[in-house]
C-alpha cells in the first residue's frame, strides 16, 4: 500500500513544481511587459497561476491522494479546474476595468478631435454595454458643451466672412455662403437673421451708388457718371429707375458727344492709334449711333494707318 501512496505523493510534487515554474514564468513576463507601460493583466493572471497550486498542494499532501475512482494527478487536475473558474471571473474583472478605461481613453481623445458625434456612440455603448450611467451622462454633458461651443465659434467666423463679402459686394456668394450656413445650423437666431443683414447691405449700396450718380451728374463727371450707371443699373428695377431716367439721358447723350469729339480731333491731329481707340469704345459703347456707323465705315482704314503710325515709331525709336 506504501508503494501506491509514495507514487501519488511523487506525482503531486512534480506536478506541484511544475505549476510553480509556469506560474513565475507568466509573472516574469508580465513584469516585463509592466516596463513597456502594459503588461499588469498578465502579472495578475501569473499571480492567481502561482496562488492555485499553493493552495491546493498542502490539500492533497494531507489526503494522501485518497479518493477513490481517479489517479494520482486527477484529483489535483479536478481541484485546479474548480480554481480556475474563480479565475475566469477575475480575468473578466480585470479585463473590465481595462476596457472601461481604454473606452475613457477613446472618448476624451474624439473630444479632443472634435468628432463629437463618434464620441457619443462611445457614450452609448459605455451606458448599454457596460453599465456606466453615471459616468456616461457625465461625458454625454462635456461632448455636447464642447460642441456648442464649436458651433458657435464656427458660425461666427462664417458671419465675417459673409460680412467681408458683402463688403466686396458680391452677393451671389454671399446669398450661397447663407443658405449653406442655415443647412449646418437652422435654428441658430444669428444665422437666420443674416438674410435681413444682406438686404440691408444691398440697399445701402444702391443708395450710395444713387447718391454718388447724382453728384457726378451735377458737376459733369460724365466719365464717373457713367461707371456708376453702368453699376447702379444691376440694382434698379424699372420703376425704381425712372427717376433717374432724364439725367441718365443727359449724362449718356454727354458721353457719346465727348467721344465723337474725342475722336473727330484725333483724325484731324492724325493720331490714328488714338482715333481707333476711340472710335472702338463710342462703338462699343453706342452701337446703334449715327456716329457709331460713321466710324465702323472709317475703321479698317484708321487701323491700317494706325499700324503704320506703330512701326515709325518703332523705327525711329
Amino acid at each position: 500500500m506504501d508503494k501506491p501512496k509514495n507514487e501519488r505523493d511523487l506525482w503531486n510534487t512534480l506536478l506541484f513544481w511544475a505549476l510553480i515554474v509556469l506560474a513565475l514564468g507568466v509573472i516574469a513576463l508580465g513584469i516585463y511587459e509592466a516596463g513597456q507601460g502594459d503588461g499588469f493583466v498578465v502579472m495578475a493572471l501569473g499571480v492567481v497561476a502561482l496562488v492555485v497550486p499553493c493552495s491546493v498542494y498542502p490539500t492533497l499532501s494531507n489526503n494522501g491522494g485518497s479518493a477513490s475512482g481517479g489517479g494520482p494527478s486527477e484529483m489535483l487536475l479536478s481541484e485546479i479546474s474548480e480554481r480556475l473558474l474563480l479565475t475566469d471571473q477575475a480575468k473578466r474583472i480585470v479585463y473590465r476595468q481595462k476596457d472601461r478605461e481604454l473606452l475613457r481613453n477613446a472618448i476624451q481623445e474624439d473630444i479632443a478631435a472634435g468628432d463629437y458625434d463618434a464620441a457619443l456612440k462611445l457614450v452609448d455603448e459605455m451606458s448599454d454595454s457596460f453599465g456606466y450611467h453615471e459616468e456616461s451622462e457625465q461625458f454625454r454633458d462635456q461632448i455636447l458643451d464642447a460642441q456648442k461651443r464649436k458651433h458657435e465659434q464656427l458660425t461666427i467666423e462664417a458671419i465675417e466672412r459673409i460680412e467681408q463679402t458683402c463688403a466686396a459686394y458680391k452677393w451671389e456668394e454671399a446669398r450661397r455662403m447663407i443658405r449653406r450656413l442655415e443647412r449646418l445650423y437652422p435654428d441658430n437666431t444669428r444665422v437666420t437673421s443674416l438674410h435681413g443683414y444682406l438686404e440691408q447691405a444691398v440697399n445701402d449700396r444702391k443708395r450710395d451708388l444713387e447718391r454718388q450718380f447724382l453728384r457726378a451728374a451735377e458737376v459733369d463727371d460724365v466719365e464717373k457718371a457713367m461707371e456708376l450707371l453702368r453699376e447702379l443699373d444691376r440694382y434698379l428695377t424699372p420703376a425704381e429707375a425712372e427717376p433717374y431716367r432724364e439725367t441718365a439721358r443727359g449724362v449718356i447723350g454727354k458721353k457719346r458727344q465727348n467721344l465723337g469729339v474725342r475722336f473727330k480731333m484725333a483724325v484731324h491731329d492724325r493720331e490714328w492709334v488714338e482715333a481707333v481707340t476711340v472710335g472702338e469704345n463710342l462703338i462699343r459703347e453706342f452701337p446703334n449711333s449715327m456716329m457709331a456707323n460713321e466710324v465702323r465705315d472709317m475703321l479698317d482704314l484708321l487701323r491700317e494707318r494706325a499700324a503704320g503710325q506703330r512701326a515709325a515709331e518703332r523705327t525711329g525709336a
